[in-house]
């Protein structure tokens, strides 16, 4: 499909209205957050996948691809990314920015290292939202990137046949499954796809 050609003023003016509507959707959606999906305690640890397709990976690709990865800037936001003139995405994404390529890994704690800028609690928890409802995972959404998450990213990974190390960057973003979001309607999608 493609997609309409915009020029920058409206692609400008998009990522602002969409970074508010993140950012509104995300808040809505923590205070309408059952007191189970809340607890950390209330999803069990998914176990990590050792298929014989991640045991394929030669050494060498892996390294390469985790350093790559790790050389990425770290989430810190999440805007809502047009797919056409109905629906968008909402993903992590750079801040201040309307560039997708950034990565979340274990540890994101909200922050990575030292530097306290941005909002990546809300890059990680729409990432969470999206695995639970596209993939069935039971996470916790806290904006903590832990050892459930990571497995779950190791899973999805896995399935879409990519090299499984538990960072969400820019190889998984686009072959993963999303909900899409509604401007237009503010609603939600019934189900999932990969429009990327």
């Amino acid at each position: 499909m493609a997609l309409p050609k915009l020029s920058g003023r409206t692609i400008a003016l998009l990522a602002a209205v969409a970074a508010v509507a993140v950012g509104a959707v995300a808040a809505n959606a923590s205070k309408h957050e059952s007191p189970a999906a809340a607890s950390p305690a209330a999803a069990p640890a998914p176990k990590a996948s050792t298929t014989p397709t991640d045991q394929d990976v030669s050494h060498d690709a892996t390294a390469a691809e985790l350093k790559a990865a790790a050389a990425l800037p770290q989430c810190r936001s999440a805007r809502l990314v047009p797919v056409n003139r109905s629906w968008g995405i909402p993903m992590p994404s750079i801040y201040a920015s309307t560039s997708t390529t950034c990565n979340l890994m274990y540890g994101d704690d909200p922050y990575r290292g030292s530097n306290r800028y941005g909002d990546p609690d809300t890059a990680i928890r729409v990432l969470q939202r999206n695995l639970n409802f596209c993939y069935g995972s039971k996470l916790a959404v806290d904006g903590i990137y832990g050892n459930n998450t990571r497995a779950v990213v190791k899973q999805v990974q896995s399935k879409h046949h990519l090299v499984v190390d538990g960072i969400y960057g820019p190889k998984t973003r686009s072959a993963m499954n999303w909900r899409l979001y509604s401007m237009a309607t503010r609603s939600w999608s019934r189900s999932c796809s990969s429009p990327l």
